[in-house]
């Protein structure tokens, strides 16, 4: 087996891949908004204080909130998987180096950025959600960067990166097949 035909292969297991995530994520989102009130605290209360944030149940007017909130984080999610599917969809047609593959690439770069700057939203929203109930002197909006959002941004970076090698080298290649 050659190494295009690999490159189909396993082009074609993350298209699978990713269309499942697509799938799978926004269920999971809106199965943690519905089924809220039934979480332990453990699970709620990730990357938050230790106190528990909830002091009896997320209303449902809070909960569709929630859901809303979500929202962004998962369209950038959606925006960047998007990308990545119909980047494998050309690798398992063999398609290589061309502009389209910079434009995705690009495309996945900023889908990660915009997932930061989503996530960072939604973890405040819902830290204003889940305390909005307390007594006065008790609420709170947590804002926080940390070293996922970092690693993301790093990661974006090296995608950009490497949208701008491929241009260059894309250009090169078309060049050297006009020169005589």
């Amino acid at each position: 087996m050659d190494n295009l035909s690999k490159i189909k292969k396993n082009s074609k297991r993350f298209h699978m891949l990713i269309t499942f995530f697509m799938a799978a994520i926004p269920l999971y989102y809106l199965l943690y908004w519905l089924f809220i009130n039934q979480l332990p605290n453990e699970i709620i209360n990730i990357n938050t204080t230790a106190t528990p944030l909830i002091p009896e149940h997320v209303s449902p007017a809070l909960r569709v909130a929630g859901l809303l909130c979500s929202l962004l984080p998962l369209s950038a999610l959606t925006y960047g998987l998007i990308t990545l599917r119909k980047l494998f969809a050309h690798y398992n047609k063999g398609e290589i180096f061309s502009f389209t593959h910079v434009r995705l690439f690009k495309s996945t770069a900023k889908a990660l950025v915009l997932w930061v700057v989503f996530s960072i939203l939604y973890e405040s929203a819902k830290s204003v959600i889940f305390t909005i109930g307390n007594p006065p002197g008790e609420r709170m909006i947590s804002v926080g960067f940390s070293s996922p959002e970092l690693t993301t941004l790093v990661v974006a970076g090296i995608v950009f990166f490497i949208a701008w090698v491929m241009d260059e080298g894309r250009a090169l290649s078309e060049e050297s097949q006009f020169t005589v």
